[in-house]
């Protein structure tokens, strides 16, 4: 699916195969299915709970709201993949001393050495599927696609204003992508 003509696809698609949205989610879909088989295999954790580990090893003592919007999970699913991570001993439920009822979330020291493994694999793997890029070509798709995040917030933010048919199935939840997955 090489495509080598200056960009000219991407900004006049002639097929679905063009488009910058289908050539994204299926690079993100391959990326994120081969490093899910490397986190699992080196680190014993799924994608999902990568995601909940992650930002606790970033941000120690998270409420179960701040977990699942930081993983693009409803707070069901962040509930059960958290309550899970509790069983296994990688995380720790600690009430907050200014509301009771709102319960924060640390790693364990197993947790933490769970992190710095998988953390250690994930960046393996980014830097093996990067390597293919010079220096200057990094460069510039990270400036892409911080242009294009910000772009397509710009889109979303005016799509959502959009009057809908009162039939109409709800729209589409870009957080969708990341709860499909099975990890």
């Amino acid at each position: 699916m090489a495509h080598d003509d200056g960009g000219s696809r991407l900004q006049r698609p002639r097929r679905l195969s063009d488009f910058i949205n289908y050539r994204l989610y299926h690079l993100n879909r391959v990326a994120l299915g081969g490093a899910g088989l490397h986190l699992r295999a080196r680190a014993g954790v799924t994608r999902r709970e990568w995601r909940m580990i992650a930002f606790l090893g970033e941000q120690p003592g998270t409420r179960l709201t701040e977990l699942a919007q930081s993983a693009g999970l409803d707070k069901v699913l962040a509930s059960r993949a958290v309550h899970a991570l509790v069983e296994r001993g990688l995380v720790r439920r600690e009430a907050r001393a200014q509301d009771r009822r709102a319960a924060a979330f640390t790693l364990t020291a197993e947790g933490q050495a769970v992190y710095r493994a998988a953390f250690g694999q994930a960046r393996a793997f980014n830097q093996e599927l990067v390597a293919c890029l010079s220096a200057e070509e990094a460069r510039m798709l990270s400036r892409c696609l911080d242009k294009l995040q910000a772009r397509a917030e710009a889109m979303m933010a005016e799509a959502q204003a959009l009057p809908q048919p009162d039939d109409a199935a709800p729209a589409w939840d870009p957080l969708q992508v990341w709860r499909a997955g099975k990890g």
